[in-house]
């Protein structure tokens, strides 16, 4: 209960109920805060994971990102493992109701208490260390000990809760990436499209998106290009009735920290979708007879509040492959961001090569939004790296490991880096 006093909202002093000590407590469901509490579950520790919405997986699921595109060994090994077994996988594509039992069937094999539907709300401080953390129920706050802690949230929610220097978007304005709210559509005639003449000569639409915006069928971009789409295994398939799931709608100028901005976004996300299942079912083949099955309950934010780290990991360290004796991931994910304010994916980034600013381009070219024509120097990743070897960059522990924080670690999205 919060009181009214002479137009102030005054919010009582009183004691939060303690809800239990652990081990450790993971803040966050997703993919990383998944992998994080099966970690410590595997080792025997008491494990806490808290996540806001109804399942795991976070944007593999909630988001229906269900495209797993890097290395694959420990945890996620057997996770994939698992999907194989009930038709949940194929080629790097998920199945993502199945998925969701998986994740729910391994953290309960490994012991780890999950709390869904609960929200962190603030951290509870003793110097630099984090004595505790704040939940709020449907029956109030409660009050959470741990003697370690886990940020998995993606916006580095714990670290900020806790005073910590935390960075978001890109320098100067604060701006993330474009934000996608990704949608399945069901009854489509796969093999219609496979053979068709638009796969063959225009199979990212590209020249299909231009004609149909200078005709006025599209309003406006959403993007210039499709992003991918994929099959959803363990569902029908080759009978005219397949499921698809496409990476299109794109909100842009995001602040995905700032409610009133996800709200907007949450908004545009389902009305673009809209616009572009008329386009799709118009002009792709294969899709005439196509249907929204839905869309995305989590929206596909691509980085935003971030944690300053022991290391940052930037993209001179992607451009270069390069190696830590404390590496804890490897990843072959190159350049890939979404266009800020406008349309197009941008595979490459401006760093500094002997003193000079350089536009490098990722492995596989420098996507659909060019650097700039302002005279800087462009070179390919080619030219830095061995390309007869298999490439692949480390993520090192202290990418994970807060500056000022004495026990709490990051994972996921918001470890530190740069945009």
């Amino acid at each position: 209960m919060i009181d009214y006093n002479n137009g102030k909202i005054m919010e009582q002093v009183k004691e939060i109920p303690f809800f239990g000590d652990y081990d450790v407590v993971v803040a966050g469901g997703g993919v990383a805060g998944f992998g994080a509490a099966v970690a410590v579950g595997k080792r025997g520790y008491k494990v806490l994971l808290i996540e806001a919405t109804s399942a795991l997986g976070g944007l593999a699921t909630m988001g229906l990102v269900n495209i797993p595109l890097d290395f694959v060994s420990g945890i996620g090994k057997e996770m994939m493992n698992e999907l194989d077994k009930i038709e949940g996988h194929w080629h790097r594509n998920t199945n993502i109701e199945k998925h969701k039992l998986v994740l729910d069937r391994m953290v309960k094999k490994y012991n780890v208490e999950v709390l869904f539907a609960t929200s962190l709300v603030d951290a509870v401080m003793d110097g630099d260390a984090v004595k505790g953390v704040v939940i709020q129920t449907k029956t109030g706050r409660k009050y959470i000990t741990a003697k370690r802690f886990i940020d998995c949230t993606g916006d580095s929610d714990l670290a900020y809760y806790a005073g910590a220097e935390t960075e978001s978007g890109r320098p100067g304005d604060g701006m993330s990436q474009a934000c996608s709210l990704e949608f399945i559509l069901g009854g489509v005639r796969w093999e219609d499209y496979q053979n068709s003449d638009l796969k063959k000569n225009d199979p990212r639409w590209v020249d299909i998106i231009r004609e149909d915006l200078a005709s006025g069928v599209l309003p406006y971009e959403s993007d210039n290009h499709l992003n991918w789409m994929t099959h959803l295994p363990g569902r029908p398939e080759h009978c005219g009735m397949d499921e698809v799931s496409i990476c299109f709608a794109h909100s842009r100028n995001c602040y995905p920290t700032q409610n009133k901005d996800l709200t907007r976004m949450y908004l545009e996300g389902r009305e673009q979708v809209d616009i572009l299942v008329k386009f799709i079912k118009e002009n792709i083949p294969g899709f005439e007879n196509c249907y929204l099955s839905y869309t995305g309950s989590l929206l596909g934010v691509r980085e935003s509040r971030r944690i300053v780290g022991a290391y940052r990991v930037t993209g001179m360290d992607i451009a270069t492959a390069k190696k830590h004796d404390d590496v804890i991931a490897i990843s072959y994910h190159g350049f890939d961001l979404h266009g800020f304010t406008k349309s197009g994916n941008m595979k490459w980034f401006k760093g500094v090569i002997d003193g000079e600013e350089v536009y490098i381009s990722n492995m596989s070219g420098w996507g659909s939004q060019m650097p700039p024509d302002d005279g800087t120097k462009r070179m390919f990743m080619s030219e830095l790296i061995d390309t007869t070897k298999q490439y692949f960059y480390d993520i090192p522990y202290r990418a994970l490991v807060h500056t000022r924080l004495d026990n709490v670690l990051a994972a996921g999205r918001n470890l530190s880096s740069d945009v």
